[in-house]
């Protein structure tokens, strides 16, 4: 892992960031696409992958293209 962690902060598209792995569940966030930016996360815990596609960040994507960045997909036959 590159030390960065995702973490939720709406239900909005494009708004899950990544931030420092070192988050402590409560202080602001500065992520990695505008570290001009704080806001307060939603989650107290960060998530290593964002498990729906159209919340992440398309900035911050480019920094983590060295682990997967959706969970793997088992598929299964429906009758």
């Amino acid at each position: 892992m590159n030390g960065l962690a995702w973490f939720v902060r709406s239900v909005r598209s494009g708004d899950t960031h990544l931030a420092s792995a070192r988050w402590n569940g409560s202080a602001p966030i500065r992520p990695v696409c505008a570290p001009e930016i704080e806001f307060r996360a939603m989650n107290r815990r960060p998530l290593l992958v964002c498990f729906y596609d159209e919340q992440r960040c398309p900035l911050c994507l480019p920094h983590v293209l060295d682990r997967p960045t959706a969970p793997p997909r088992t598929r299964a036959a429906v009758r």
